[in-house]
């Protein structure tokens, strides 16, 4: 029996719905689908001329040959025009090429010196685990293979927002001279069926042609989200998609990091080894943190030396570093105010901070509380380790 994903898209190509995006995010499942009777079955409900693209037209009569279905796959064949080339970016890639002057629905960028673990205030132990889950495994293939297994993988950092997840992402890429794409489900998803499947498969296609890479997806539960909660077959195919590339065996030198706010909403799937099976909890900043975060802040501004640097520390206990960033920004708002020329600047005072603590709270209360629940009573496979023994220790 036909898998329903499968027929669905089936479907919606007969219908035009999508144009060749949902073809392309076809072939993607097809070509991973554990049964080869699945591709010429598939292939064989849709019109080759209603494909738009040669390179689409090419990819099927490749997997039809491979499932040896030799007739269908000469029917495809016959279709294609003998001017089109294939991607020069990745010349190993059977299936969805990033076309030449392209480019993934996301932000891609070499950090080079810009971004490093010196730029991210404290979190020492969560920086450790980095060193020891990441780095070293991706910065040592050689030593990784010996022990069968593969430089790369997947990392999923979680906890409130504002604390720090895509700064360490950024770090990480430099560390091992990486390129670096951050993918925000904003740019990935579209009304359009197929178009975000498509974009998922030439994402990864760019990824391979450009490594050592990390692909760094932000809030990834918007990408990831259980697929129960969810009966549109539109979201069940973006999840599927996105976990097939993730199990591709050209996933060598990629490492996926993924960054949520909500780790309880992702689909089960999404935990199995070679995905986001290693989880690293980036917790508030600490004392040590907060003090290293608010002195770059208020470097280079003109602060008065009665300024009680320690007080601060002390009253910010929970304060993401999002949180700490506004109140610098609102008690500099206050300084602004008072000061008549620039000549006459009013330094940044104590009194300035009291003003801003009126207006700033720290925003991970909330999601602590919320997170005490998963700790406490959700923890069976371990995946919250961290967060509880962060929760007990900070217990009031």
């Amino acid at each position: 029996m036909m898998p329903t994903e499968i027929q669905n898209l089936v479907d919606l190509v007969r219908a035009g719905t999508g144009g060749d995006a949902t073809f392309k995010a076809l072939l993607i499942l097809l070509q991973n689908s554990s049964e080869s009777s699945h591709i010429d079955r598939a292939l064989a409900q849709i019109d080759p001329n209603g494909i738009a693209e040669d390179d689409l037209r090419r990819d099927a009569a490749e997997l039809l040959a491979r499932a040896d279905a030799a007739d269908l796959a000469s029917l495809w064949n016959a279709t294609l025009q003998t001017s089109t080339e294939r991607n020069p970016l990745d010349p190993n890639s059977n299936i969805v090429s990033l076309h030449p002057g392209s480019a993934p629905a996301a932000e891609t960028t070499h950090y080079g010196q810009i971004v490093t673990f010196d730029d991210v205030g404290g979190l020492d132990k969560v920086i450790r685990q980095i060193h020891r889950k990441i780095i070293r495994p991706f910065e040592n293939p050689g030593m990784v293979a010996k022990f069968k297994r593969k430089a790369g993988g997947g990392v999923l950092l979680y906890g409130p927002p504002g604390c720090g997840k895509t700064m360490i992402a950024r770090a990480v890429a430099n560390q091992v001279n990486a390129q670096f794409t951050e993918v925000r489900a904003a740019e990935i998803l579209d009304r359009y069926i197929g178009v975000a499947e498509g974009r998922i498969a030439d994402m990864f296609t760019f990824a391979r042609a450009n490594r050592p890479h990390v692909l760094f997806f932000d809030e990834v539960e918007a990408l990831a989200q259980r697929r129960q909660f969810d009966s549109d077959y539109k979201v069940n195919t973006v999840v599927s998609v996105l976990l097939t590339e993730m199990d591709s065996d050209r996933n060598e030198g990629i490492l996926m990091l993924g960054a949520t706010n909500l780790p309880w909403s992702l689909d089960s799937a999404f935990r199995r080894p070679g995905r986001f099976d290693r989880t690293l909890f980036v917790p508030p900043p600490d004392k040590i943190a907060r003090a290293f975060i608010i002195r770059r802040l208020l470097d280079g501004r003109p602060v008065s030396d009665m300024l009680d640097l320690d007080a601060l520390v002390q009253r910010t206990t929970g304060f993401s570093g999002a949180d700490l960033e506004s109140l610098v920004e609102t008690a500099v708002d206050y300084a602004l105010d008072s000061s008549l020329s620039p000549e006459n600047l009013t330094l940044i005072t104590n009194e300035h901070f009291e003003d801003a603590f009126d207006e700033v709270k720290s925003s991970t209360r909330e999601w602590l509380s919320e997170a005490r629940n998963f700790g406490e009573y959700a923890n069976q496979s371990g995946m919250y380790d961290d967060l509880r023994d962060f929760l007990k220790k900070h217990a009031r």
